[in-house]
């Protein structure tokens, strides 16, 4: 029992520092390198320590103590082109998303599990003056799920499995905001909006099964339910002057735009309500012969649950409607040990975009996706070591010049007539895992 508590202690320190990682992206995948190299076709082929996060249910069949912890790293890359011809590069960043789990067999029937793991997240920076200023130029949305399981071996061939989900969500948000200084006036007062340090903590739960029909055939599910948080952080907001048609600016227009800016914009707090969505993830594996592995799957997400993200602020509410669609996930994963120590992976996903034509904004600059990957797994005694590479390639996405003014509801996103190129993301990861 005591090495147990200890092993459990390791893991929630590796968990307080999960705030630190982030992603591009919204939906995550990443649980782990070898989930990664198979494109995610983990719900029913033999686990590792990761069916934490995948399936449960597959707890029931890690005996013993298992051990895993890696990192994922995230590189975007792309730009938006706008109708003149010009284009705005995405800033170059790296993305850092960790993973942690820790099984332990019970008795011969039930299993416990517990991981870490990131299931939301997004993050990018374009710089403060490109055009699409007014609908975002910065976000960085953090998330870390904190997830113990517990399985149940009903029978020789299922298996059971719930769990509690507690998901920690921070958010930081800069967009630029015009606002006219009255009605009908051509001119219009400019400020940064700057959302920092908005938090949350929200709870959801997870339920598994997966049967083995014989040595061939499994099949497995996983639902995750929807989770629901109420962030709440500060806005600063920055004076930057006056702009209209006329770029010379007359001195009483300047001097009442201050003066107007300095006696009503007040800083203070800002707050945000989200449902994350659930979900419902399913495979079918094939094992022909002991050394090959074959899972397809799919995964139900719910986004029409997105429907804004308004904020609220001193200044009154920055509309933001979403109104998103519920989406498929296809994937296809590959495994075959080539060697006593060696495994080699590949893996296919299609994944939909929910964004809905009339609502597009920056927010999420992609559109249906698809991923290649592939990886290696390596073992020598009781230690795992295992490597993946994803390669995200998205269709370009198109948009209309929809102008956004003073927060305005409706389709004006603050979008400009533009269009994404060569959009793409690679994924690198490592896991480490070991056996008692």
């Amino acid at each position: 029992m005591t090495k147990f508590c200890v092993r459990l202690a390791v893991l929630f320190c590796f968990f307080a520092f999960a705030g630190l990682a982030s992603a591009e992206g919204f939906a995550l995948y990443e649980y782990g390198a070898r989930g990664i190299a198979l494109g995610g076709a983990m719900t029913a082929r033999k686990p590792d320590a990761s069916a934490v996060a995948y399936n449960g249910a597959l707890l029931t069949k890690l005996p013993g103590t298992h051990i895993m912890g890696g990192i994922t790293a995230v590189a975007p890359k792309g730009k938006m082109q706008w109708a003149n011809g010009d284009s705005t590069s995405v800033r170059d960043s790296l993305w850092a998303l960790p993973h942690a789990y820790y099984t332990q067999q019970i008795n011969e029937r039930w299993f416990f599990g517990i991981g870490e793991f990131t299931r939301f997240g997004l993050g990018f920076e374009y710089p403060h003056d490109w055009p699409g200023r007014y609908n975002i130029y910065e976000v960085s949305l953090l998330s870390g799920s904190l997830n113990p399981t517990l399985a149940w071996k009903a029978t020789d061939k299922l298996s059971l499995a719930a769990g509690v989900e507690l998901v920690y969500v921070t958010l930081d948000l800069k967009k630029r905001v015009r606002r006219p200084l009255s009605p009908g006036n051509p001119y219009n007062m400019e400020m940064d909006s700057n959302i920092q340090d908005a938090e949350a903590l929200g709870a959801g739960f997870n339920l598994a099964g997966h049967y083995q029909f014989n040595d061939q055939w499994a099949l497995g599910l996983q639902y995750r339910s929807q989770v629901r948080v109420h962030a709440f952080g500060e806005v600063d907001f920055s004076y930057l002057g006056v702009s209209g048609p006329d770029p010379t600016i007359p001195d009483p227009v300047s001097q009442g735009a201050a003066a107007a800016y300095n006696a009503n914009v007040k800083d203070g707090t800002a707050h945000a309500t989200v449902v994350l969505p659930d979900s419902i993830s399913g495979g079918i594996a094939w094992t022909p012969i002991p050394e090959l592995s074959l899972e397809v799957g799919a995964t139900w997400t719910r986004w029409s649950t997105f429907n804004s993200l308004n904020i609220h602020t001193p200044q009154g509410i920055s509309y933001n409607p979403k109104h998103w669609n519920d989406v498929w996930r296809l994937n296809a994963g590959i495994e075959y040990q080539a060697l006593d120590w060696l495994t080699l992976r590949a893996g296919y996903v299609w994944d939909q975009s929910p964004m809905t034509s009339r609502y597009k904004d920056y927010l999420v600059p992609t559109s249906d996706r698809q991923i290649f990957s592939c990886g290696l797994g390596f073992q020598w005694e009781a230690w795992t070591l295992d490597l993946g590479y994803a390669y995200i390639k998205p269709k370009n996405r198109s948009y209309r010049d929809e102008p956004s003014i003073g927060g305005g509801t409706g389709a004006l996103t603050g979008t400009m007539e533009s269009r994404t190129k060569d959009i793409s993301t690679q994924l690198f990861s490592v896991s480490l895992g070991y056996e008692f």
